[in-house]
């Protein structure tokens, strides 16, 4: 069986307003791991909650010169191309994230998935606790850089292989992967007005920022303005 082992890091829990800051995939078939992708994805304006750098290690500085998200949502992509299935531990919120981020660029984002949290809770429902990371010491699955997607999406896969070698043979059903499905809600694009607020105060307060107007949403924009004011002040 073909499959790609998915995780993303993120700015946040919702599609619409947080974002990817890393992408980590990599590609089994019958059991044997072939291929890697990975890569950091550059905010290009909000900076890191403080929070996600505490639990992830990612700082804003490793997000520098890194691909901006329309770069780096092409290149999956691309690794992507001609695959149907996707593996996650909670799989349902990575493909949100990308889903909504592929929207963003014109492109769509249909897949297959297979669910090692549904899994787990199927298989191990006396377990008290089933994130990965539990999982992972339940299983002795190695892991040096937890909540890291590629470190994430290796851990889901060993997990995977793990009950299905304990679970498969009684409980195939489980295993069987299903049509995975996200329906972004719909977002106004920034206006006009915004846009050239935006450039009027970047220009002012002669700021290293340049934004992807093409793909602000109205809030987006909305969030950017008021924080760009508050740390530097209105335009005079």
């Amino acid at each position: 069986m073909r499959f790609t082992a998915i995780d993303i890091e993120t700015t946040g829990l919702g599609p619409e307003k947080a974002r990817i800051i890393e992408i980590g995939a990599v590609k089994y078939e019958n059991g044997e791991q072939k291929e890697i992708f990975s890569t950091l994805v550059n905010l290009q304006t909000d900076g890191i909650p403080e929070r996600i750098t505490e639990l992830t290690g990612i700082t804003d500085e490793m997000l520098r010169g890194a691909p901006e998200e329309a770069e780096a949502m092409r290149s999956l992509l691309r690794f992507l191309a001609g695959e149907e299935v996707l593996l996650g531990h909670n799989i349902l919120f990575d493909f949100s994230f990308l889903k909504v981020a592929a929207g963003r660029i014109g492109e769509t984002f249909d897949y297959q998935g297979i669910d090692t949290l549904f899994l787990a809770r199927q298989c191990r429902p006396e377990l008290p606790k089933k994130t990965l990371t539990a999982l992972c010491e339940e299983y002795a699955i190695a892991t040096e850089c937890a909540h890291r997607a590629e470190e994430d999406a290796v851990a889901a896969a060993q997990l995977y292989f793990h009950l299905l070698e304990q679970f498969g043979e009684e409980h195939g059903e489980y295993f069987a992967p299903k049509l995975l499905e996200y329906y972004p809600k719909k977002t106004e694009p920034a206006t006009k007005r915004q846009c050239s607020y935006l450039k009027a105060i970047i220009a002012a307060h002669g700021l290293d920022l340049v934004p992807d107007y093409g793909s602000l949403t109205k809030s987006e924009a909305s969030r950017l303005i008021d924080k760009l004011l508050a740390k530097h002040g209105r335009v005079r």
